[in-house]
Order: structure tokens, then sequence, then C-alpha cells
């Protein structure tokens, strides 16, 4: 077989309910010379049994068994192999569009554009949707260039967060499961993945990384990930350590941040990420402790490490507080000010 245009990697845990879905909306790609890497990270359920059938179908889909280290390391895996001359990543209990990668291709063939950014279908919307709800997000009003050395330094500080007159936390999003990437980059430049394990977010770090090692970026006004609501998932399930593995990506953020950029510069984008990100512990928090009948004292103490922690504080404080949205902008005061039951009030209302 010839190298495919494009190798999509998939990394596979416990996902039986929603494996075919996810793969069959690979298999229908109007671009056809792709190939499908599903990385089965040592399931417990029929899922390697599902991949394995998948790939007896389709002689482009390959599985890879490994024992449990989570995503980052199953894509990883993936990465050693991959034989395309882009890479895409998409989460097992996701689906995308039939045209998706044939979009971004042609794109990235276009722009010449060592990566390719596009928007993200919300399917039963966000942690504070009703079900059945889709929302449509983009971050480009049309296609958008990113090629000098200042555009490109904003470009990895708008991954990280936002600046005041954002509407969004990460002005140009944080996943890689929307993006095209150009494997010659990655692999020339021993670009991998940090493990969840670890840190949230290590795709946003994978995003840094990697884009401090091109030339080129374009972002475009389409959107064809459906990312789809699963309380099952990594991203959307609540996590003790959130607040503790958010602090090591803070770390690792600021650490490739302080090489090429002043901290005036990269600061408020920190703190940006990092009220935002409080505001998610928090909501979490207080709902896990309603679902589980937690006392509110206990609630409180959870809150309370959150909100005084000396980052908090300090984002909280030099942060305009004042441009933010409305809703964000309340809750950030709350947090501030720790009103804790005025936080647990508000995730109350968000949440019915």
């Amino acid at each position: 077989m010839a190298q495919p245009e494009v190798s999509i990697i998939i990394p596979v845990y416990n996902v039986e309910k929603y494996l075919e879905r996810c793969v069959n909306s690979l298999r229908i790609q109007t671009i056809c010379d792709i190939e499908i890497i599903l990385v089965d990270d040592s399931s417990t359920d029929s899922s390697l049994e599902i991949c394995r059938k998948l790939a007896a179908e389709d002689s482009r889909i390959k599985v890879i068994h490994k024992e449990n280290e989570g995503a980052g390391k199953a894509r990883n895996e993936a990465l050693k192999v991959a034989a395309g001359r882009y890479i895409g990543f998409v989460d097992s209990d996701d689906y995308v569009e039939p045209d998706m990668f044939e979009r971004l291709y042609e794109k990235a063939e276009k722009y010449n554009s060592d990566l390719v950014m596009s928007g993200v279908l919300f399917v039963d919307g966000n942690m504070f949707s009703e079900a059945g709800e889709v929302v449509r997000k983009t971050y480009f009003d049309k296609d958008t260039h990113f090629e000098s050395e200042e555009e490109l330094k904003k470009l990895r500080m708008g991954i990280a967060g936002a600046s005041p007159d954002d509407e969004d936390d990460s002005k140009y999003g944080m996943s890689i499961w929307k993006n095209l990437f150009k494997t010659e980059i990655i692999k020339k430049n021993n670009i991998t993945f940090k493990s969840e394990r670890e840190m949230l977010s290590e795709d946003a770090l994978f995003m840094i990384d990697y884009i401090s090692c091109i030339n080129k970026a374009t972002g475009i006004n389409e959107a064809f990930y459906n990312y789809c609501r699963n309380e099952a998932s990594i991203s959307k399930s609540y996590k003790k350590d959130r607040f503790e593995k958010s602090l090591v990506f803070v770390n690792e953020v600021e650490k490739r941040f302080k090489k090429d950029i002043k901290p005036e510069e990269y600061q408020i984008y920190i703190y940006r990420f990092w009220q935002a990100m409080c505001r998610v512990i928090c909501s979490q928090e207080i709902m896990y402790a309603e679902d589980n009948k937690i006392k509110y004292c206990e609630l409180k103490k959870r809150l309370k490490a959150v909100c005084t922690h000396p980052l908090s504080v300090k984002a909280l404080k030099e942060y305009p507080l004042g441009t933010l949205p409305l809703k964000q902008r309340v809750f950030a005061y709350g947090m501030k000010f720790r009103l804790y039951f005025l936080l647990k009030i508000l995730v109350g209302l968000r949440s019915k």
C-alpha cells in the first residue's frame, strides 16, 4: 500500500458502546487514502475484539494492543508506526463528519500549512447543557494564517488561555482532535504526549510543543468534530486530583513560555486559564457533593483549598475580572471573595 495521506490515531479503553460509531465515521471519510490506528489500552470490556473485527473488515485499520498507561501514552505508540503524511486524532467516544479530513487536508495543501485548526460540535452540549443539544463552536471567522514569529507566539499563548478581550477561556481551543498535523514535524522534533495521569490538558501541551516547531498554521471557520458528552470519558468525569494535575500543567506551560516570551506577555493568559480551571473544579466538586450526599462542611474544605491557593489568589486579584462574560464574572467574584454558598447556588441554577 502506498503512503496514506492521513493517519488517524484513536486511543481505545473500555468504549464498547461507542467504538463502532467512531470508527465507522472514519471509514466513510471522503478522503479514502487514510489509515486508522486503534490503540487498545488493555480494555477490560469487548473493545479489543471490536477493534479486531473492524480491522478484518477494512485493510486501512491497524490495531495495537498495549499495557494500560492512559490515552497520552497510547497516542505515542501510534505515532511510532504512523505512515501518513499528516496526523489526525480522534477520541473513541466521539465521531466526525464525513468530509472532516478531506477538508483539513485540502487546506493544509492549499496553504502549505504545518497545522490546520477547525472548530467543534458539542453533542449534548457541555457540562451544563440539556441532553440532545448541539452547540457549534468555531474559533475563526475566515481562513486565518499565523506565520511570523509574533503571530505564532500569540497562537501558543492563545492555546493555553486568553486575553481579557476574548470571549472564551482558550482563545483557539486546547484540544488536538479538531486539527491536522504534519507527521514529519512531529517525528523530526520527537514531540510526544505527557500522561494525563500526571497532568490535565496533556493535549494542550502537545499543541504548544508542536507550534514551537512550525513555520505556518491556519485556522478555518468550520466545525467537523462531534464531541460527545459521556460521563465515563476522561475529560468529562469528576477527578479528585483535578486541581493538583492542573497545577502541574500550568508549571509545564510556564517552563515553555519562559524560554522566549516575557512574563508580562504570557501571564495574563495563564491567569485566564487558571481562573477558568478553578471554575470547572469548583463546579465539579459541587455537583459531585450533591450527587454523593457529601456534607456542606466537607465541600467547603475542597472549595477553600482551590480558592485560597496562592496561584488562585493572584490570578483572581490581578486579572481584570470585570472584562469576563457575565456568568464567568459572577462566578469569579464568588471565588475571589470565597462566597462558597453562592457558588453552590450558581452551579445549582446552571445544572437544572
